[in-house]
């Protein structure tokens, strides 16, 4: 997990964020009491606060409670409603289409409210978006993929991430995760930075060898 806040974006490496607030929203704040946990649905906050630059940010769920004498549980079947702030990756490169960022944007967006086939969906058009702009040949998008000018090691998580969209939006038995997403969210910035600066690099090699002639 990483810091929401563009401005941080620092990562955990673990999955032990502090929890401030871990909790249904009380229902005498509505007029109800602790009976009403199993009759209405009702708002589950979890508010976490970064390690590194202090801050909130907030997961909102609804749900329902389990009371039954003096014990009192939390149903498994919680639906995310929204994630705030929305997360939205700050690229290291300047050179990165447009297309990309808004495709790679919204993924982040449906990420938000929990949508599995959302967030899949827009990374596959993502990395389907980042091949067309390359003008990579091959006669579908797994050729395609594996024609572009990269690591061996990031085409197959390119085609981890296609195959992970293909199964988010449509019929069948594959399993996926909203936690292969948030793996597959973090690893396509790290690879497109990579192509882009590389062009940023050599461009700016070049820059500096003709700076280097023109004083001889």
């Amino acid at each position: 997990m990483k810091c929401p806040y563009n401005d941080c974006r620092k990562d955990y490496n673990d999955e032990s964020w502090p929890k401030v607030k871990d909790t249904f929203i009380d229902p005498s704040d509505f007029g109800g009491s602790i009976n009403d946990t199993e009759k209405e649905n009702r708002i589950y906050l979890v508010s976490r606060r970064c390690r590194f630059c202090n801050r909130l940010f907030h997961e909102i769920f609804v749900g329902h409670g389990i009371f039954d004498k003096d014990i009192y549980e939390i149903k498994p079947e919680l639906e995310l409603l929204v994630t705030y702030p929305v997360s939205k990756t700050k690229f290291e490169s300047k050179n990165i289409p447009q297309k990309i960022l808004d495709t790679f944007n919204e993924a982040e967006r449906c990420r938000s409210v929990g949508s599995l086939t959302g967030t899949g969906g827009c990374l596959r058009k993502s990395v389907y978006t980042l091949c067309d702009l390359l003008e990579v040949t091959g006669s579908d998008y797994r050729e395609k993929i594996g024609n572009l000018p990269v690591k061996d090691m990031y085409k197959e998580l390119l085609k981890h991430i296609k195959w992970i969209g293909d199964n988010t939006t449509k019929p069948g038995e594959e399993k996926y995760t909203m936690k292969m997403l948030d793996l597959a969210l973090e690893i396509l910035p790290v690879l497109i930075d990579d192509i882009y600066l590389k062009d940023e690099r050599i461009n700016e090699a070049n820059r500096l060898l003709a700076k280097v002639k023109s004083t001889k």
